[in-house]
């Protein structure tokens, strides 16, 4: 009987275990295995180039160190187990209509995207605002922000999917822009992102943005006079940022006004001279003038296959050289990254060889001129050269301690006699050239400011560059290529 009593009662135990377990007959677990989601992500003032997508969940950022978004403002990740909800806070980039260094920041709050319906994530201004203020706060505001609706007339659920530039209206992508410039120059001023969310908030709660002829200027006047109340000790730096704001809000409804059929992004794009204007509002100086291998940036995009420009054998250094002059004397500094890119064939239907490379920070100092009066490499910079060439071994540096350069362009030659280890790569190249009766080339030169804008009246693209299987050295910068022969 006992017998009898013990073995039952433990078949009982073992096949409650197994039920408990998932087992029992191979059945195996009634869970899901976790399969990834795939989420594409916007960043909007315009569209911003080139931006540092940083998120919220430490996880997520192990997972994604270097994510950026591409030319387009875009950028998408994958979820995993231990990133399945996160915020995001995205800087740096430029934005692509007003080719402005994007100086602000964008915030997403918290949201769970393996649960969540929706693949898609937009960060705005707005989404900033909603990560800044209480809920209720937020939502009361969204109406008299000028987002009740989108250009259709839907009612807009769910700002953190709204894309301004392809749903909503001339005006509201207008609102976008002045918004993002208020939470910036009010950032400029001192105070920090959740003191500028509440001045906004505080003004906007009574009174509406958006007027029929665009966004009312007179709300941006006590957008930044409650700031200044709620800061006194700022109130200069507040007030002269509130100019800034006031006279790029009259240049944008002068756009929408103007703009007829089109939509704003495009008529900024093909205006570039309101483009300038916008930046010169905005900051104290704008390049004005670049130069490659000693010719003006008209003579470079001018130049193509059948028009070539003539280099010296003798001066074959000044092809990875760039110089850059502002519109006006300034005294700061300005953190530069910058590519290269050499495609040199040989002979009439020689082989194409190419040299790369990349500088991952530049700092350049204005002392009352035009001109760059400083260069200096600070420690910390990656500089990297790599080269098609058979055998030819790849440069990798970082900087060790702040290096300093004369004269006032920037050459790869003056960093290869600094740092020897990039010696061969680019002597190599370069002996190839030398020795041979006559060579083409093409040659980029991707560049990305982050204080002083490039003027939009010169006309240069922007692009994307970055070295292969590298995604630290990726960035959006503005681009040309000249077209050369070597003689």
């Amino acid at each position: 009987m006992f017998n009898q009593t013990f073995k039952l009662t433990t078949l009982a135990i073992a096949t409650s275990l197994l039920a408990a377990c998932g087992g029992g007959g191979g059945g195996g677990s009634s869970e899901a295995p976790f399969a990834p989601k795939t989420i594409s992500g916007t960043a909007v003032d315009f569209y911003v180039a080139g931006a540092d997508v940083d998120f919220t969940n430490p996880a997520c950022q192990e997972a994604y160190p270097d994510l950026k978004t591409d030319e387009n403002g875009k950028f998408t990740f994958n979820t995993t187990e231990n990133c399945q909800e996160t915020g995001f806070i995205i800087t740096g980039g430029i934005d692509t209509v007003t080719k402005l260094p994007f100086d602000g920041q964008l915030k997403v709050k918290e949201i769970n995207y393996q649960a969540n319906s929706t693949n898609e994530i937009v960060a705005s201004p707005l989404t900033t605002l909603q990560a800044e203020l209480p809920d209720a706060e937020f939502k009361a505001i969204l109406t008299n922000l000028g987002f009740a609706n989108d250009k259709n007339g839907q009612g807009i659920t769910d700002i953190t999917t709204f894309d301004p530039i392809t749903e909503g209206s001339n005006q509201q992508k207008a609102a976008v822009f002045i918004l993002q410039q208020i939470l910036t120059q009010l950032e400029n001023a001192g105070l920090t992102t959740t003191e500028a969310a509440k001045s906004v908030q505080t003004t906007i709660a009574t009174t509406p943005l958006l007027t029929g002829s665009g966004v009312d200027s007179a709300v941006i006047t006590t957008i930044f006079n409650n700031a200044a109340t709620s800061s006194p000790s700022l109130q200069a730096e507040i007030q002269a940022n509130q100019t800034k704001v006031e006279n790029v809000t009259t240049t944008i409804n002068t756009s929408l006004t103007t703009a007829g059929s089109s939509t704003l992004e495009q008529y900024l794009a093909g205006n570039p001279t309101i483009v300038s204007e916008i930046q010169e509002q905005v900051t104290p100086a704008l390049y004005n003038n670049f130069e490659i291998a000693g010719y003006n940036i008209t003579s470079i995009i001018n130049s193509d296959n059948t028009q070539r420009l003539a280099i010296n054998k003798t001066s074959i250094d000044s092809l990875a050289q760039v110089k850059f002059n502002l519109n006006k004397a300034a005294t700061g500094t300005d953190s530069i990254k910058l590519g290269f890119q050499a495609t040199a064939a040989i002979g009439q239907n020689g082989q194409p060889e190419t040299l790369t490379a990349y500088i991952s920070e530049v700092n350049v100092s204005f002392d009352n001129t035009t001109a760059i009066n400083k260069i200096i490499i600070p420690a910390g910079t990656i500089i990297e050269i790599e080269t098609t060439l058979a055998n030819a071994p790849k440069g990798s540096f970082e900087v060790a301690e702040d290096t300093e350069f004369l004269g006032d362009s920037i050459a790869l030659t003056d960093l290869v006699a600094a740092f020897p280890i990039l010696s061969q790569p680019y002597n190599n190249y370069k002996n190839l050239i030398v020795s041979s009766n006559q060579v083409n080339a093409e040659v980029s030169v991707f560049v990305a400011p982050t204080t002083y804008p490039v003027s939009a009246t010169l006309g240069l693209n922007l692009g994307t560059f970055g070295l292969p299987n590298k995604a630290a050295t990726v960035f959006s910068g503005f681009t040309s290529t000249g077209y050369f022969v070597i003689q």
